[in-house]
């Protein structure tokens, strides 16, 4: 062991505090450094096993036609490809044209079942997302069929063109027989600007249905969304014979870079014949630089980090500093000595390697400890955030962390404690021996301070009695001339608290406005009022009318009682009304919220009138006459012949033009109008509009097939569209949502809207026109969320059959998750504030007690001429209170832009916050202030008096 080894080792152990407290800032600021790397690496693979899980894992797709290339040769070259990790295929056996009631014609794919091509069955069919079987099962031998679960209890019946349809004689279900067609190509595309139209077929097959699916996404190039505007008949592969096209999906392996894999596909496809998975080669690392959410994500990672890597160098830095401040007669000894500049800066930079070693594994390890924990505890927030769902056995996401990206880590924070101690190091080498040991470069006066005093000197003039001195006496001035002094100090201690106090109140800021956020949504019917939700409409099948849509709500009784733990509420019927009304009716923020949305807009004018489409949630007569009584009307009247009454609901919310929400009141004072049933018009559906003088009007749009002409929007007279009218009353307003209708608000909350009674539905079938049900449950106290969703959502398919879709929305879990997500982000930006508050304190604690420890000598003398503890502790709680009070100011100020800045930010996205300051925070972060000073100034008085006046005195004099 060298002499200078020894020497950092010995000022080390005798500096047992400041070592401590160094050691520990390294190991704080190296465990954020880990926890936000690690939290990132973590994130960013659940992010690719997330969309492997929802999109599938292949990275390239294509579809190949005899026509274009030689498709069992690429098949076969695609088997054998050392790059090619898994690949599937799946082939099309030609298209069919069906027809459900009355609609318009439909495009029915007939795809049969996947192949793998490399790697196992299970490999293969990971590659896309295959279809839920909701009844039944996959076909597996020849003449079976898979459909759609919208096809169950439908009759499909004759199209255009018998010779391509699929067809059933009777409502299907399973073990049904069906008839599709097979050969049949498919000409032009939504892409291409024409309808598509099936070509001929080659002959037709019948099929037994044994299984129906869940419809999927053709955004996501799921299995069966071969066409955005088809469904798929999936059959056996044994039923394809002569493929039209084959559909292929594969990963791969070996490529580092897009461009890499562009070019190898290029080669197999041809150039822009195929397409790539774009979110998941994001993830993994080959996503386009221009476009890049894992880019977004390590961006952030690099902001955390440099705010982490500033703090670790300003305290680590300043506590080098002061070592070196404090043995600068030791340094100086060592240059008169002989001891070169470079060897007194490889002391300290041996004094902050044996510091690095000793808090960097610490770091790393507290760090990866912590974050592990942190993934642990907010399990069900993150998977409330990347998979959209809660569930009672919460899955989380695990740490994830390679061995190189520990080592990056470490080298950053090695290099972060080099680079704090390499400016301290380089002074230290450049001080002289004679300066060093009469310590003339520790306390001195700044060139301000200097100017200052031969002005005075100069002009004869007496300073002005500084404020310590007047408040404190003699003290007060010995503190005023310390903190003149030692300014650059005093500013570092000033920051130091200013930090500590603007990560306090940042978390608490965080908090505060998030958490106001969700009480807004809540206010606003942003989020439903009841425990669960179900809601029914119709499906494809047309000629489901009112009448249904009344019998659907009748159905839904059976509902309540139906699933243990639940208390049904009253049915809400919802839909919609042509009507106008009367001049003044729509506010100036109600004419704002229709031009949002439609700039050209013709349903109102300035005078506030309206004609066009209202919302209408129809209630039954108990929750009317409440609703009334709210709105100061009289209910009489509801809805026979003297017309039909409503009330407004006179809140709405408008997506800004900066992506926020706000709320407002669209009605100004609505009264009389008129609802009218309308008929199509050559064969086109119509509304109602206002013409340029005022006059309501029908308009259709023409698509112009009948005549061959482009398609345009045109205007007949009211007469030609209208069957009958009767006349609206609009006897009141409800300005806030009313708890009656938290449920139905999310739908309402974006459209102009009325409430009505639902004998106003009955007595206007044919004006009034109805399509949802919504009924909201209660969740008795003690049954599981889980478990009665999943009950209701039986119950509910059981009610709605085979003519409406059901839809069960647990607002319980909906509520755990916003709360979920909202606790994990508070979680993260507490942990974050808490360890760079943590950093702060070092740094505060260190400056503050080295540099009264500095101050031994001072201490010594004014002890031997007479000056007491009581008048020592008044001399430091001056200093303490100038350091408390600059502090405070500082971070409140700083403290009071961010709060507003927050605010700023989140009335952009929501209307109505106030702003409001974290005043627990504040008043916590201010105590916190007191209490470091005091701890600090409590450690190095003691040490301070540890030494007599003799042995003080002669120490300085060696």
């Amino acid at each position: 062991m060298g002499v200078f080894t020894s020497f950092t080792l010995r000022s080390l152990e005798r500096n047992r505090t400041r070592t401590i407290v160094t050691i520990v800032g390294v190991m704080l600021s190296t465990a954020l450094l880990t926890g936000v790397i690690a939290t990132a690496t973590s994130v960013a693979a659940a992010l690719t096993q997330r969309t492997a899980q929802t999109e599938g894992s292949w990275q390239v797709y294509d579809t190949l036609t005899d026509a274009q290339q030689d498709t069992q040769g690429t098949l076969d070259a695609l088997a054998e490809d050392p790059h090619v990790s898994a690949a599937m295929s799946a082939q099309v056996a030609g298209y069919a044209s069906y027809n459900v009631g009355d609609a318009d014609d439909s495009i029915l794919v007939v795809l049969g079942m996947p192949t793998a091509l490399r790697g196992t069955e299970g490999q293969a069919r990971a590659l896309t997302v295959m279809p839920t079987v909701r009844a039944g099962r996959e076909p597996q031998g020849a003449g079976e069929v898979m459909l759609p679960v919208s096809f169950a209890g439908v009759t499909l019946g004759a199209t255009s063109n018998a010779a391509t349809q699929a067809k059933s004689d009777v409502p299907i279900d399973l073990g049904t027989t069906i008839s599709l067609p097979v050969g049949a190509d498919l000409s032009g595309s939504v892409e291409e600007g024409t309808d598509p139209m099936v070509g001929t077929a080659s002959g037709t097959r019948t099929f037994t249905v044994v299984g129906f699916y869940v419809p999927q996404n053709y955004l996501r190039n799921d299995f069966s969304a071969t066409l955005d505007t088809s469904a798929a008949a999936i059959v056996s592969t044994s039923d394809v014979i002569a493929p039209l096209e084959t559909r292929i999906w594969l990963s791969t392996s070996g490529f580092t870079t897009r461009e890499s894999l562009k070019d190898w596909a290029a080669s197999i496809f041809g150039e822009e014949s195929y397409w790539l998975h774009g979110s998941l080669l994001t993830f993994q690392g080959l996503g386009n630089e221009d476009n890049s959410a894992l880019q977004s994500l390590y961006g952030m990672v690099a902001v955390v980090g440099f705010v982490v890597v500033v703090a670790a160098v300003s305290m680590i830095g300043n506590s080098f500093s002061i070592s070196v401040a404090e043995r600068t007669r030791q340094f100086g000894l060592l240059s008169s000595l002989g001891a070169s500049r470079r060897q007194l800066r490889h002391t300290v930079l041996l004094e902050a390697a044996i510091i690095g070693l000793a808090g960097i594994p610490l770091g790393v390890a507290c760090g990866l400890a912590g974050v592990a924990a942190m993934l642990r505890v907010s399990a069900q927030a993150f998977d409330a955030m990347l998979r959209g769902t809660l569930s009672s056995t919460a899955q989380g996401i695990p740490l994830v962390v390679s061995p190189l990206v520990v080592s990056i880590i470490v080298a950053l924070s090695f290099a972060v404690v080099l680079i704090s101690a390499w400016t301290p190091s380089w002074r230290a080498s450049r001080v002289s021996a004679i300066d060093a040991i009469r310590q003339q470069r520790d306390v001195r006066l700044s060139p301000r301070a200097q100017r200052k005093m031969w002005h005075q000197i100069d002009s004869g003039t007496r300073a002005k009695s500084p404020f310590l001195e007047r408040i404190a006496g003699v003290p007060g001035l010995l503190a005023s001339r310390n903190l003149t002094r030692t300014s650059s100090r005093g500013r570092t201690v000033v920051m130091s608290l200013a930090l500590s106090i603007i990560l306090v109140v940042l978390a608490g800021t965080i908090s505060l406005y998030m958490e106001r956020a969700v009480l807004l949504g809540g206010s606003t019917g942003a989020i439903n009022g009841a425990d669960m939700t179900v809601r029914l409409t119709h499906n494809q099948t047309k000629g489901l009318g009112t009448g249904a849509t009344l019998s659907l709500a009748d159905r839904t009784q059976t509902l309540t009682g139906a699933v243990d733990g639940l208390t049904g509420g009253t049915p809400i019927i919802t839909g919609t009304v042509e009507a106008s009304l009367a001049p003044g009716s729509i506010s100036a923020q109600g004419r704002e919220m229709l031009a949002w949305y439609d700039p050209n807009q013709t349903s109102t004018n300035a005078d506030g009138a309206y004609a066009g489409m209202l919302q209408a949630a129809f209630v039954d007569d108990a929750t009317w006459e409440a609703l009334c009584e709210r709105a100061g009307a009289s209910s009489a009247g509801t809805g026979g012949g003297d017309g039909i009454s409503a009330l407004a609901l006179n809140v709405s919310l408008m997506q800004g033009a900066a992506g926020g929400v706000k709320t407002l009141a669209p009605f100004d004072h609505p009264s009389t109008g008129t609802a009218y049933a309308l008929q199509e018009v050559n064969g086109d559906a119509t509304s109602l509009a206002l013409s340029s003088d005022g006059t309501t009007v029908a308009t259709y749009w023409d698509s112009g097939s009948a005549t061959g002409t482009s398609s345009a929007l045109k205007t007949v007279p009211l007469d030609k569209a209208v069957t009958r009218s009767a006349s609206l009353n609009v006897i009141g307003s409800l300005d806030s949502t009313p708890d009656a209708l938290a449920d139905v608000a999310t739908m309402m909350g974006t459209s102009l809207s009325l409430v009505m009674p639902r004998s106003a539905l009955e007595a206007n079938p044919d004006i009034l026109l109805a399509d949802m049900v919504t009924v909201p449950f209660t969740l008795n106290e003690g049954a599981d969320p889980y478990d009665t969703s999943t009950a209701l959502t039986d119950a509910a398919d059981a009610v709605a059959g085979t003519t409406a879709t059901a839809n069960v929305a647990n607002n319980v879990l909906e509520r755990e998750y916003s709360k979920s997500v909202l606790g994990l982000f508070q979680l993260l930006v507490t942990i974050f504030s808490v360890i760079c508050l943590l950093i702060a304190i070092a740094n505060v604690f260190n400056t503050l007690s080295t540099s009264i420890i500095l101050r031994t000598k001072e201490f010594a003398v004014l002890e031997s001429v007479g000056m007491g503890p009581r008048d020592f502790r008044r001399m430091l709680v001056a200093e303490c209170a100038s350091y408390a009070a600059r502090g405070l100011a500082m971070g409140l100020i700083v403290s009071t832009g961010v709060v507003w800045a927050f605010w700023m930010f989140f009335t952009r996205m929501a209307e109505g916050l106030p702003f409001v300051l974290p005043w627990g925070h504040v008043a916590a972060a201010c105590a916190g202030v007191v209490g470091v000073l005091a701890v600090s100034v409590a450690y190095a008085l003691r040490r301070s008096h540890a030494l007599n006046i003799v042995e003080a005195l002669r120490a300085e004099a060696i």
